[in-house]
């Protein structure tokens, strides 16, 4: 053997051994994931009635224990679900026919602006605008057309047996499953911690939902009604995009104002133009400044982005209601995630000061106090020397 360095060391070469255990473990997971999204398309709406209907419950329980402190809990479900029935029936059954027959003025007029951007600014003609809300205004008419609420009519009123009979069985014995579900926790401590999780989630996430709606209701309103002074084409489907899409903080107001700005493009008035921005910008700056710090602190601080993914995913799945429940849904699943509480935090009173007492038991003893007292030896008078 020649040379000072050591001797070169084998390569380590990693060795990857597929057993037959494994193999199937893989197979029966992917099996398991096709079965188990099948099962979701083939029970999709079955699924969707019962969010619908569970959302519902959550949001009418508040009413419900509000009115059970002065009437008896029967007597205050009757009085809260035939509430629900006729505010939110009536309101539907008179703006469905308005809703059809603007969506249809919204074919033309929404087209025919993109048309006249894509002619006036060459970045609208790149953006190719017209084909983008072409196939917006589509998508809407299959929504809320006529011969969507034809297809649709047929099972109407099954479905809102079905999700109504759904939603009476969670408000009586909804809070039931969920005591129950929580019992279920062996560990007192644990169950304890368990439910001020639940409990405050729920309360914080239904009083963010409850605001956000009332804050909708309102910007519909006002949006209509200065759209329809205006003069614009189907002023309350465009009040109502608005105030649906004004729920998402911070930009929801002005994604919804484009539609309203799209259609006055053909309107020769700039007088029309200055009014919507303002109106806009005004009620996003609201929205932004004096609203939403009040609502977070409140309730719970929901970013731009879970709003815009459960009204996303919900309006790909459900369409309008699957948009307005998605999102609920969502907005509780991060409302829960807020409240678990982070056990590596330190308190912000830092760590806990002792006693004087406790300080005094913890201090070493002196030296002294631990040293065994022996008796001085001199050299030379060691126990057995006799002079």
């Amino acid at each position: 053997m020649t040379g000072d360095g050591p001797p070169p060391q084998p390569e380590k070469v990693l060795q990857v051994k597929v057993s037959v255990g494994s193999t199937l473990l893989v197979i029966g997971a992917v099996a398991a994931a096709i079965t188990l999204l099948n099962m979701f398309h083939a029970a999709q709406r079955q699924i969707g009635w019962l969010i619908a209907a569970s959302v519902v419950a959550w949001l009418l329980s508040w009413i419900i224990s509000l009115l059970d402190r002065v009437v008896p809990r029967g007597l205050a479900v009757l009085a809260t679900v035939l509430a629900f029935v006729v505010l939110v029936g009536g309101g539907w059954v008179g703006v469905r026919a308005t809703i059809q027959s603007e969506v249809a003025r919204l074919r033309t007029a929404l087209p025919a602006g993109a048309s006249d951007l894509e002619q006036r600014y060459h970045t609208a003609a790149d953006f190719h605008l017209a084909e983008r809300i072409q196939s917006f205004v589509n998508t809407l008419d299959d929504r809320f057309g006529t011969q969507a609420q034809v297809t649709a009519a047929a099972g109407t009123a099954s479905t809102y047996i079905v999700a109504g009979v759904l939603m009476l069985f969670l408000v009586g014995y909804g809070p039931r499953f969920v005591s129950g579900s929580l019992r279920q926790i062996g560990d007192p401590v644990r169950r304890e911690s368990v439910s001020k999780v639940v409990y405050r989630a729920s309360s914080t996430a239904r009083a963010y939902l409850l605001l956000t709606l009332l804050q909708a209701v309102a910007i519909t309103a006002l949006c209509s009604l200065v759209f329809y002074l205006l003069d614009l084409p189907a002023p309350f489907v465009l009040g109502l995009l608005v105030g649906w899409l004004g729920a998402i903080p911070y930009l929801g107001i002005i994604l919804g104002g484009l539609a309203p700005l799209i259609a006055a493009a053909t309107d020769p008035h700039e007088f029309t133009y200055i009014v919507l921005v303002v109106l806009l910008v005004g009620l996003q700056t609201v929205e932004a400044v004096v609203i939403r710090p009040r609502v977070d602190n409140r309730t719970v601080r929901v970013g731009p982005a879970v709003m815009l993914i459960g009204t996303l995913i919900g309006f790909e799945l459900y369409g309008i209601g699957g948009a307005i429940y998605g999102t609920a849904v969502l907005v509780l699943l991060w409302a829960v995630l807020l409240a678990v509480p982070d056990r590596s935090a330190i308190p912000a009173s830092g760590p806990p000061q002792l006693s004087s007492a406790d300080a005094k038991q913890l201090e070493p003893p002196p030296p002294h106090a631990t040293e065994t007292h022996r008796p001085e030896v001199v050299p030379g008078h060691l126990a057995g020397d006799e002079h």
